[in-house]
């Protein structure tokens, strides 16, 4: 046996390692943080009756999968965004003092969102999700679903997931229908 082929195959059995120990593989690479801020709740439908704790519960279910589904396959470790009050949604804190608390917690992102119903039947929402590094908005999608249901918080809330995770910002790599970035300033 050659020098060469021995030297490869011991190259090739050191990768073979590495990669069963997680190490030089996307698997292995570190995970990007991302802070979850809470979901801002608007309700401008008129509904009549009182709905506060039932749109409350649905909108934590909402941050809940979203973060649930963030960190699936592993791109994501998410965090609770820590700003030193009870609410720390884009309704009581500002997009700067969100990236300055995301920035204090060592996080490589912070995701903002707002859910607003309309009527009955319909919900809309928002996500940005900014690089703390750039300060950059890096994803900004608009959703829009039907229903005032468990059920249809929870799509919204994996879709909004999968628009994260498409964009490629974790460790893990876009996906070919990824969303586009959000235009930078």
């Amino acid at each position: 046996m050659s020098r060469s082929s021995s030297n490869t195959r011991l190259r090739t059995l050191v990768l073979i390692v590495a990669a069963g120990l997680g190490f030089g593989t996307p698997a292995g690479a570190a995970q990007s943080r991302i802070a979850l801020a809470d979901i801002y709740y608007l309700d401008t439908s008129g509904e009549p009756g009182e709905r506060t704790a039932e749109h409350a519960a649905r909108t934590k279910l909402f941050q809940s999968v979203l973060g649930e589904e963030l960190e699936r396959d592993g791109a994501f470790a998410v965090e609770p965004l820590a700003c030193g009050r009870p609410d720390c949604s884009i309704g009581a804190i500002s997009v700067e003092d969100a990236v300055e608390a995301a920035r204090r917690s060592g996080a490589d992102y912070v995701l903002l969102g707002a859910i607003q119903k309309i009527s009955t039947l319909i919900g809309t929402g928002r996500i940005d999700v900014i690089e703390i590094a750039t300060k950059q908005d890096v994803v900004s999608r608009v959703l829009s679903f039907r229903g005032d249901t468990d059920d249809a918080f929870r799509r919204a809330a994996e879709f909004a997931a999968r628009s994260v995770a498409g964009a490629g910002l974790g460790r893990g790599k876009a996906s070919p229908d990824a969303v586009t970035p959000a235009p930078k300033p």
